[in-house]
């Protein structure tokens, strides 16, 4: 990973962290995260993703994850690694943080619409969780499991990818 990446990833969970009072901490109520993002940066075999979430108890979180895969159009495209971070807040206004790790092989990258004649590509991007850890909890597990949108036009000529979004679930086990 480009160290240039390491370092927005790092510094965005940095920003999260701080905005977090540390005496206000307590084990997420939710399990299960409805999240919505954005992909800021990717190379052929990383995607850098960030955004936020809704959890099943109201919980609400800022989360942040990169996911290394094989090249797209591989078949299969499978997760290689990475890792993923969640800041949350309950509806009593305490804080967590919920983080993992991608597990090798333990999801794949499918292509839903492959985006014929320049038009937006959808993927299917999957992933189990392990080393899940919280404030309180440690060696959970999880599943990572959002619709990768890449919206394109043409241009010169050219077909051009200028935007990115995600909508999915993040799921937890303690």
């Amino acid at each position: 990973m480009p160290r240039s990446l390491r370092l927005l990833s790092s510094g965005l969970m940095v920003l999260a962290t701080l905005a977090v009072p540390a005496s206000a901490s307590a084990a997420p109520a939710s399990t299960s995260f409805a999240v919505t993002g954005f992909e800021y940066a990717f190379t052929p075999t990383v995607g850098f993703f960030a955004g936020r979430g809704t959890g099943n108890a109201g919980d609400r979180a800022a989360w942040n994850t990169y996911v290394e895969h094989d090249p797209l159009g591989s078949t299969p495209t499978y997760v290689n690694g990475g890792s993923f971070q969640m800041t949350t807040r309950s509806l009593a206004g305490t804080y967590d943080w919920i983080t993992g790790d991608f597990v090798y092989h333990g999801g794949t990258i499918t292509t839903v619409d492959p985006g014929t004649n320049c038009t937006n590509q959808r993927y299917l991007v999957t992933g189990a969780l392990q080393n899940v850890t919280t404030s309180t909890t440690a060696g959970g597990t999880g599943t990572f499991a959002v619709t990768l949108t890449h919206y394109r036009a043409p241009f010169l000529g050219r077909c051009i990818t200028y935007s990115a979004s995600v909508v999915g679930t993040l799921g937890v086990v303690g």
